[in-house]
C-alpha cells in the first residue's frame, strides 16, 4: 500500500501569519495526527508573510478520506477556512536522498 500525500496552501491576511499558523498548528496537534492512518506532517510558512503550506503524509487514501469525513464537524475548521485552504492530493513517483544512485 502506498503512502498518500496531501498538501494544504493557506493564504493569511497581511500580518495573520503567526496567527494562521498557530491555529493550524493547534489544530494538527489535538485533532489531525491522532486520527488513524496519519503517519507526519509538517507545517510550513512562506517568506511572503502570508502563505501557510501544510503537508501530511498518510497511510492510505482511504485513511485520509475517513479523517477528512471527522474533520467536516470538527468545531475549529470554520476559523481554518478563513484562511482559504487550497487542497492538492498527492501520491509519489520517486524519492531522493542524498547518496542515492
Amino acid at each position: 500500500m502506498a503512502d498518500h500525500y496531501v498538501l494544504v496552501r493557506f493564504t493569511a491576511p497581511i500580518g495573520k501569519q503567526e496567527e494562521a499558523l498557530e491555529q493550524i498548528g493547534r489544530y494538527v496537534e489535538s485533532f489531525l495526527r491522532l486520527q488513524p492512518g496519519f503517519r507526519e506532517s509538517t507545517l510550513l510558512c512562506a517568506a511572503d508573510g502570508q502563505g501557510v503550506v501544510h503537508f501530511a503524509r498518510w497511510r492510505s487514501e482511504a485513511d485520509f478520506q475517513r479523517f477528512a469525513e471527522k474533520a467536516r464537524s470538527h468545531p475549529d475548521l470554520p476559523a481554518l477556512r478563513a484562511y482559504d485552504p487550497q487542497p492538492l492530493a498527492l501520491s509519489a513517483w520517486a524519492h531522493f536522498a542524498p547518496g542515492d544512485p
